[in-house]
């Protein structure tokens, strides 16, 4: 069995290693896993991936194995898909292909739309037009909000829907399109594929193996990390007000349970497009009073309406200026939910809970929030860098 995978050190895709490597070990399969990734700098792929198998987070069961007694099972591609050596190519004919690298940028800047378009659409049909005629099944790991803004129950295929669709960024949209791409071209070569919708990835809950770890802290962990440093800046706290939908909610899905459900079903001929979601989105007006009583901001309320919304303060200027900007188009966004009755037919949602919801973000807290670099690729983490940067000096230069 021959299983390639892009995005390998990125934060799901990181974990579809891990759990494909288990798969391998527990079934004895004769397998092996070609991880393209390329070196970084002066770290190499293979060093990037040693980390990984060798860190305080890789799984036990793996970590007891050793990274050495690993790598029999992995097979390092160092170099871009579209530019494949022969021998890299004759590899993948019978391979199961995962695109799981991409570009996450929930940005609404018109200026990022083409950069977003290029990473998550063109490139995902380059990498396409270079696998397709040689590979099993094409694997492609998208997000449920492709889904765009919709109410009611949002079913697994959503794409023959003739009710109007609207995205809150181009992301989604880009997102969107590669999907559609890919089920036209996989239709008329008659080559199998699936569409793989992961909601927000959240800490892990499926075992207490670093229970509620996830390595880069994005969307509703970025709000934590905000507050979290803006209150510890000064004494007095600014009142923030949060404007928001107050019946909408933010579906949070634990990463170790989507990439357990990627392994479980790739090679099912049954399931061409499933979203990894909730069952129930988390309620985002509940959600932010538990991330800012865990952080110690207390200063703050909800708005219904944001018609001639002026900032107050500072604080509320560089929140809305940065990633405020950003979640707002969720925060205010038409209450959904997605039809979990398939995915959970494969494997049992984990409930989330406040409790759950709190410990995720009091383990983030408790490691100040620090990203583990070497799970995440530049392309990956450019723009929450970015942001991240952007406000933290803007809070510093406002006192």
């Amino acid at each position: 069995m021959k299983i390639f995978l892009t995005g390998a050190t990125g934060v799901l895709g990181s974990h579809i290693m891990y759990d494909f490597l288990e798969y391998f070990i527990d079934n004895k399969v004769d397998g092996k896993i070609f991880l393209v990734a390329r070196d970084k700098g002066k770290v190499g792929a293979k060093e990037r991936i040693n980390a990984l198998l060798s860190s305080d987070y890789t799984p036990k069961a793996l970590l007891e194995k050793g990274a050495e007694n690993l790598f029999q099972y992995i097979e390092m591609v160092n170099s871009d898909i579209e530019n494949l050596e022969a021998s890299v190519i004759k590899q993948l004919e019978g391979a199961y292909f995962i695109h799981s690298a991409g570009f996450v940028n929930l940005s609404t800047d018109l200026d990022q739309k083409d950069k977003i378009f290029h990473e998550n659409t063109f490139h995902t049909k380059s990498i396409f037009d270079v696998v397709s005629p040689y590979i099993k099944k094409f694997i492609y790991i998208s997000t449920a909000f492709s889904s765009g803004v919709r109410s009611g129950l949002v079913s697994n295929d959503f794409h023959n829907l003739e009710d109007p669709l609207a995205h809150r960024n181009a992301y989604e949209h880009a997102k969107f399109h590669a999907e559609e791409f890919i089920m036209t071209q996989c239709t008329k070569l008659n080559l199998p594929y699936q569409i793989l919708r992961p909601s927000v990835i959240g800490g892990k809950m499926l075992s207490d193996d670093n229970r509620y770890f996830i390595p880069k802290h994005m969307v509703f962990y970025l709000m934590a990390k905000f507050f979290h440093f803006t209150s510890q800046l000064r004494d007095l706290q600014d009142h923030v007000r949060f404007v928001i939908n107050k019946e909408t909610g933010l579906n949070i899905i634990p990463v170790d349970y989507v990439s357990k459900v990627i392994v479980s079903i790739f090679q099912r001929a049954d399931v061409t497009q499933l979203n990894i979601v909730h069952n129930k989105s988390f309620n985002l007006e509940r959600g932010i009073k538990l991330i800012m009583k865990e952080v110690g901001y207390a200063n703050f309320s909800f708005l219904s309406n944001s018609k001639a919304f002026e900032y107050q303060n500072n604080i509320e200027k560089a929140f809305y200026e940065s990633i405020g900007k950003h979640l707002t188009p969720y925060l205010i966004s038409t209450p959904s939910e997605f039809d979990t009755t398939q995915l959970n037919s494969i494997e049992e949602i984990p409930a989330l809970d406040d409790q759950s919801f709190t410990e995720m973000i009091r383990y983030a807290k408790l490691k100040n929030f620090k990203d583990i670099n070497i799970y995440i690729s530049v392309s990956v983490c450019y723009f929450y860098n970015c942001l991240q940067n952007y406000f933290v000096i803007s809070i510093t230069l406002l006192y």
